[in-house]
């Protein structure tokens, strides 16, 4: 179900802070610590490699929440399918199962059907198109990566600061990736070394991205986080998921789901010619 309330979000960064963000809560905040303090990140790096190489797919439920300056709409169910951090399809259903829209996505092509308009609009995978349909300025596959419980780095680090912050008993990481002149801080629990919180500023040093990742719950030997909120500062932009229900990893998926199947005589326009998105207005679809 949709649920229209208040963005596409842009501006009003201020009123949208005030006014729509929860408190990110640190339950491991005030818990021992691990019994052994690591003292370089390269382990934390392991962990999340080896967790990629395990991690083959997704699906799942999810509640999704968008929020603006000015607005805001919640969709109740999206089913979200997730392969190898290489595909995404986001299928979301109205209150008597109706749908919405379907969205699949690859590392090259982003195509979003909207049955009740009768459009198929396909386009480039790229962060300023997945703006234009949905609202957030995340390439696919950076997306997939958040989804998955991961930081969106196809490359994963080495060398930055690593350091353990007793006073909230975390991990943290400070440095930049090869080939990109953005700054990353990243913070991670201490027991499973899961990423918790993720920020990118760029060169200027301005926040434009934050991740927070909460819920966690085990999954086949892995943690996965049922919530994630998404908050881009300077498009004032906020996306929370909640996974509801049961959430499935590793089942057996075939190619199919990740095909887009339209009806004959559906029109296809070209998502670069969409007008870019407004500030304090939804994407479409929303």
């Amino acid at each position: 179900m949709v649920r229209l309330v208040c963005g596409t979000l842009s501006l009003g960064t201020v009123l949208l802070w005030v006014a729509g963000c929860h408190s990110i809560q640190n339950p491991w905040q005030g818990l021992p610590p691990p019994a052994t303090l690591l003292s370089e990140a390269a382990p934390v790096w392991e962990h999340l490699a080896a967790r990629r190489q395990v991690l083959d797919n997704l699906r799942g439920l999810a509640h999704a929440e968008l929020r603006a300056s000015l607005q805001h709409a919640t969709l109740d169910d999206v089913v979200v399918v997730l392969r190898r951090f290489e595909a995404i399809r986001l299928e979301a259903i109205g209150p008597v199962g109706q749908p919405l829209f379907l969205l699949i996505a690859d590392t090259h092509r982003l195509s979003l059907y909207t049955p009740q308009e009768g459009r198929l609009l396909t386009g480039a995978a790229s962060a300023e198109n997945l703006m234009r349909l949905v609202g957030i300025a995340l390439t696919p596959t950076a997306l997939e990566y958040i989804l998955m419980g991961d930081v969106p780095l196809a490359t994963l680090p080495m060398a930055g600061a690593f350091t353990y912050r007793a006073s909230e008993n975390l991990y943290h990481w400070k440095g930049q990736v090869a080939a990109t002149r953005q700054t990353y801080q990243i913070w991670f629990e201490p027991y499973h070394l899961q990423p918790v919180r993720l920020e990118m500023a760029d060169v200027t040093g301005q926040l434009v991205l934050q991740v927070w990742y909460e819920d966690f719950q085990p999954l086949n030997d892995l943690m996965m986080p049922y919530r994630i909120t998404v908050e881009q500062p300077t498009l004032g932009r906020r996306v929370v998921w909640q996974y509801k229900d049961k959430v499935e990893i590793n089942t057996d998926l075939p190619q199919e789901p990740f095909r887009m199947r339209v009806p004959a005589g559906t029109a296809n326009v070209a998502i670069e010619d969409l007008p870019a998105s407004e500030a304090n207005a939804l994407p479409r679809m929303w």
